[in-house]
């Protein structure tokens, strides 16, 4: 399960991912593949726009990848459980 919810506008930041990994990483595919085909059946150059943003944006050297600690939010809540994969390793 994920939900992440962005309102700079009402100042709410909420993060929230449980289950195993394969789960988590096939339900961010998931909303990636849907925001790609909403976009792309508007128009589908702003589709292909997005997918190379995409692409682009995870590569290797992407700030994505970028180690830090995320502060808990003013408001909302962050949560990040990882089932089955033993221990959470540092962050840092």
């Amino acid at each position: 399960m994920i939900r992440f919810i962005s309102d700079p506008e009402h100042g709410v930041f909420t993060a929230e991912a449980s289950g195993s990994l394969v789960e988590i990483i096939s339900e961010i595919g998931l909303c990636v593949n849907t925001a790609y085909n909403l976009i792309r059946s508007r128009n589908p150059a702003a589709g292909q726009a997005f997918k190379d943003a995409i692409q682009f944006s995870n590569r290797p050297d992407s700030p994505v990848w970028a180690k830090e600690d995320v502060p808990d939010p003013q408001e909302g809540i962050k949560i990040v459980r990882v089932m089955d994969f033993g221990k959470e390793g540092a962050h840092g």
